[in-house]
């Protein structure tokens, strides 16, 4: 017995007395007998694992770990025949390899998960090893799988990321070059605004008290600031006496020496076209001219008309020949052809071809003009010309005519204003082609005087902005847009010369640069004061009149008819009230009060409500009700409708 009071007598522990099976530790074999049964053999001369292992943390099984190799051998040849032995009906494995299954199966024995190194490595090792043993090794992955795929995730997903925002880029751009504004097209002279400049007032450069073509080149800055779309030039051509007696022509093809020469003309042209504004010259050919001359070609078969200077060109190359064989010449054709070729201005106004309405050449002569002049040029006449031509020739005439000027007389209050705006949207003007004529407004001119004689600089303000909102073409004459008024000559110092009085020097801004720097000027009076401020509305309505075809257009094309888009609501106690239009584009009231007192009216039935956005910068942009709508005296306000 021992200290555990179990007996230790021989007899009862004896081998022979217990089934040899029975003397295996359970903890050692406990596989079935079809399991032990279908244990694989080790690979001949295959090196066994060394049993001597023993984790750290696997309960100790008995014995020590320091048998030799030849004591292993043994004991797996001592197991490997018990186990062959006891066959399919032994309940557990003798020896070192019923242990190693009790490593892999006991509940004691801990496997770990290796890093990706780890096995790795032991792959590698072991088909490194069993190719030194002779055992063929085939690799099976393809060839992708040991591809840089870190880098390639990285190169697809920054390719993916600069593919979006190129396409963001140019969905942007696309939306950034888009027009701001997709209005009906319009040649350059339909609609736009004209600057009216007597060239000896405006800006003098050699202090000689006169002004000059070299003036007008150092003020085409202002052109732009203004807006406008052409410099139209007044008088250039020498006479008798310049500038007292300009009317007195002697030649149409040279430039009064006291302006320039040629050459500052058409420098003044370049300097124009750079900033988008052209330059028509008034041709005055009466009483230059007694009669007209014949066409020098068969203005019946002129070859036909195209855009850019290739009509030109071809005309030019017809005419000479003309010319050269029957010796005639038409002195007009000769003028246009000199001013086109020389300097390159945008067209002519023709001033006194009324004086030849019952000429039988008229029509011929104008259709050689305009076709010299081609598409792209403007030809203008006046409106006694239109009153006064036959009714045979009326169309064909209108057919070569761009633009018609119109004289509006605001001295006859508001029914003589309103009769004239109604006459030229109904009356013959339309008869013509249907691109032409349009009509070009005229409120101030050198044969007429200043709009603030007599009246209040407030008046010239009123009627501008009015003129502003008128169907066609408008035109200011130099100073009108800041109130001009007629030179001062109160101890008439310049009597001889009175009637230039309304072609006062212009007034500029800056003290240091005014129209000249002498003291006296030669031939005006040199006081003429004007309204600075009243720039700042010309240049608003000038703009808001260039980014609306309601007002610039004059007529609404419809299915081949011309359609006005003009009409005066009211005309009645000094209060003129215009209204324009044009199919999916807002409306516009042009309200004017010209008289002298300040009126509270009721427009309910034209209008219900509107912004203000031109002519009054204490109300601009603020919303209007027209049951009490109130206007100053003399006052203009231009109101988007609302619908």
């Amino acid at each position: 017995m021992n200290h555990l009071q179990i007996s230790t007598d021989p007899t009862l522990l004896g081998a022979d007395l217990l089934p040899e099976s029975l003397t295996t530790s359970p903890s050692v074999s406990t596989f079935l007998p079809e399991e032990d049964a279908s244990t694989c053999l080790l690979l001949p001369e295959t090196p066994s694992p060394p049993l001597d292992f023993s984790h750290p943390l696997t309960p100790s099984m008995g014995g020590t770990a320091t048998d030799n190799h030849t004591s292993v051998a043994g004991d797996d040849d001592q197991a490997a025949e018990t186990s062959s032995s006891s066959g399919s009906s032994g309940i557990g494995m003798v020896g070192t390899v019923g242990a190693g299954a009790g490593n892999l199966f006991s509940h004691n024995t801990y496997q770990h998960l290796r890093k990706k190194s780890d096995v790795a490595k032991v792959a590698d090792e072991a088909m490194h090893h069993a190719a030194s043993l002779g055992i063929a090794v085939t690799k099976d992955m393809p060839g992708f799988v040991h591809w840089n795929w870190p880098l390639i995730r990285k190169c697809t997903f920054f390719g993916f990321l600069g593919l979006i925002v190129a396409m963001v880029g140019i969905v942007v751009a696309m939306i950034a070059t888009l027009p701001k504004s997709c209005n009906p097209p319009a040649a350059w002279y339909k609609g736009s605004v004209f600057y009216e400049i007597f060239p000896a007032s405006f800006q003098d450069t050699n202090d000689d008290g006169l002004g000059d073509i070299r003036g007008l080149i150092g003020r085409v800055e202002y052109f732009k600031t203004l807006g406008i779309g052409a410099v139209r030039l007044n008088s250039i051509f020498p006479s008798k006496h310049y500038p007292d007696h300009f009317q007195e022509v002697t030649s149409l093809m040279d430039v009064d020496s006291v302006l320039g020469n040629v050459e500052d003309i058409q420098k003044l042209a370049a300097m124009l076209h750079e900033r988008n504004i052209s330059l028509v010259l008034d041709l005055p050919i009466y009483p230059f001219l007694d009669r007209l001359s014949p066409p020098t070609i068969d203005v019946d078969h002129l070859p036909n008309r195209t855009d850019g200077d290739v009509a030109t060109s071809e005309f030019l190359r017809l005419s000479r020949s003309a010319r050269a064989a029957t010796g005639e010449t038409n002195p007009i054709s000769d003028v246009l052809r000199f001013w086109l070729t020389r300097t390159g201005v945008d067209g002519f106004y023709v001033k006194g071809l009324e004086h030849f309405a019952d000429d039988p050449l008229l029509v011929e002569n104008v259709k050689e003009w305009k076709y010299l002049l081609g598409p792209d040029r403007v030809l203008m006449v006046g409106q006694r010309l239109v009153e006064q031509l036959p009714d045979r020739t009326v169309h064909d005439v209108l057919a070569q005519i761009d633009l018609v000027d119109v004289f509006l007389d605001v001295s006859n209050g508001t029914d003589g204003i309103a009769k004239i705006v109604q006459d030229s949207i109904h009356g013959r003007l339309l008869r013509g082609a249907l691109e032409h004529p349009w009509v070009h407004w005229s409120l101030g001119s050198v044969s007429d005087r200043r709009l603030s004689s007599g009246l209040s600089p407030n008046a010239t303000l009123a009627a501008t902005l009015m003129e502003l909102t008128l169907p066609g073409t408008v035109s200011i004459f130099y100073g009108d847009e800041i109130a001009l008024e007629e030179a001062h000559d109160p101890k008439d110092e310049h009597g001889d010369t009175k009637h230039l009085h309304h072609l006062a020097g212009m007034v500029w801004d800056s003290a240091q640069n005014q129209f000249t720097s002498r003291g006296t000027l030669p031939w005006l009076p040199r006081s003429a004061s004007a309204s600075l401020h009243h720039l700042d509305y010309v240049i608003e309505a000038i703009a808001l009149r260039k980014r609306s075809p309601s007002i610039y257009l004059n007529a609404v094309v419809k299915e081949d008819k011309v359609l006005p888009n003009a009409d005066i609501k009211s005309n009645q106690n000094d209060i003129l009230i215009v209204q324009r239009w044009y199919p999916r584009r807002n409306s516009f009231a042009a309200i004017a009060n010209l008289g002298q007192k300040r009126i509270s009216l009721d427009l309910t039935a034209m209008f219900y409500s509107g912004e203000i956005i031109a002519g009054s910068a204490a109300l601009k942009h603020e919303r209007v009700y027209f049951d009490r709508f109130e206007i100053s005296p003399l006052e203009t306000i231009i109101v988007k409708l609302h619908k």
